[in-house]
């Protein structure tokens, strides 16, 4: 009797696993006709796209693998229109939907986004206005990437975190991409599409504490910073800069560097000004270490050794600070700004005159009040010494 029963039990079990894989064969047979016509439709009439729900339906559960198909897809869709942008037309309906197939799946964001946000006027049948729209599905596949492929608590961390040495070195922050370029190339479409040089430090920050990460991205974090004129944090980034990339040749270097970022951290923590005592010790250091070199600098912009680089730009920053807060009081006084740092000597609102690293009587750098930006900066001049 049991034997009998035993033998039922085994015949349902044997015959529920074949009806299973009979089930999925007849459906992957069907399927396969769908995804095919699906396939050639995607290619010659890319407005019939479907929907995730749809797409994920008719998966069977191999999300994957019909991502897959649509990459490929994508593929011949660019190929065929390739001549012309019209293949951005429906480009980013294709991306969304491998995405949202296939969330890990690298090469789709990494590569048409790119194509997405890039423009040529000489071969691309595209307004401008079109390509503002391009711009923003690219930011949004960049924006899906990082959410689905990063940390996004270790972002926002890293992102708050004022003190710059400590996402290069703090496990804490350490790897928040499982790859680098996500971040950079994130960093890269707001700095080249859409100028927004803060979210473009942001991201080349977050792009630092991947370690597989390029030196350059360290260095491009404190450029952003720059050139959306906020003094105290690339001064800060600067000599960060500069104590990480030193050898045993540039100890100096380095623990100057340390020092006077220490010093700034206090100074600007208290909301105190820079004093013409401490510009001008700072300037004399700095020349009396570069003098101890003998070597030639390398030229590099990513060697690995070169702290006096930046060392001299955190120096310039501070130069630079120091003149905007003298035409501060000037701007208040005169209703003006000064044209240039000379004016603020002559009129007594500085008594010591800081001078620029890239200084020479050949063609000396000055600094100047840019009214474009409506910020101090350097530029060549020959007038120094009229």
């Amino acid at each position: 009797m049991n034997k009998n029963k035993n033998l039922k039990i085994l015949s349902f079990i044997m015959f529920t696993l074949v009806s299973i894989l009979l089930f999925f064969f007849i459906w992957n047979i069907i399927n396969y006709r769908v995804h095919y016509e699906v396939k050639r439709n995607t290619v010659n009439h890319p407005e019939f796209i479907p929907s995730y729900k749809m797409a994920k339906i008719t998966s069977a559960w191999f999300e994957n693998i019909v991502a897959d198909f649509y990459w490929l897809d994508s593929i011949q869709y660019i190929w065929s229109n390739a001549a012309t942008s019209k293949y951005k037309v429906y480009l980013y309906s294709m991306l969304d939907l491998i995405t949202d197939l296939n969330p890990n799946f690298s090469f789709p964001y990494q590569i048409w986004e790119l194509l997405l946000a890039s423009y040529n006027e000489k071969y691309e049948q595209s307004w401008i206005n079109e390509q503002d729209k391009y711009d923003k599905q690219a930011l949004n596949i960049w924006l899906k990437w990082i959410k689905n492929l990063c940390d996004t608590n270790k972002i926002e961390a890293i992102k708050k975190e004022p003190n710059i040495e400590k996402i290069w070195s703090d496990n804490k922050y350490s790897n928040p991409c499982v790859d680098s370029n996500i971040p950079y190339y994130l960093a890269y479409i707001y700095y080249w599409n859409y100028h927004d040089w803060l979210k473009s430090s942001e991201y080349y920050k977050i792009t630092s504490a991947n370690k597989d990460a390029p030196t350059w991205s360290r260095i491009m974090s404190a450029i952003m910073q720059w050139k959306w004129w906020n003094r105290e944090t690339s001064i800060l980034m600067f000599l960060s800069l500069a104590e990480s990339l030193w050898n045993k040749n540039t100890q100096v270097c380095k623990d100057f560097s340390t020092e006077l970022r220490n010093l700034l951290l206090k100074i600007h923590g208290t909301n105190l000004q820079l004093s013409e005592e401490m510009v001008k010790n700072v300037e004399l250091t700095r020349k009396a270490i570069e003098k101890t070199w003998s070597w030639k600098v390398d030229e590099s912009l990513t060697n690995e050794s070169d702290c006096i680089r930046y060392l001299d730009k955190a120096v310039r920053e501070i130069n630079l600070q120091f003149l905007e807060n003298a035409d501060i009081r000037f701007f208040n006084d005169n209703k003006r700004h000064a044209v240039q740092w000379r004016e603020l000597l002559e009129k007594w609102y500085i008594k010591y005159l800081p001078v620029d690293y890239q200084y020479s009587k050949d063609l000396p750098v000055i600094y100047i009040y840019n009214k474009e930006t409506g910020h101090w900066d350097n530029k060549v001049s020959d007038m120094y010494w009229e």
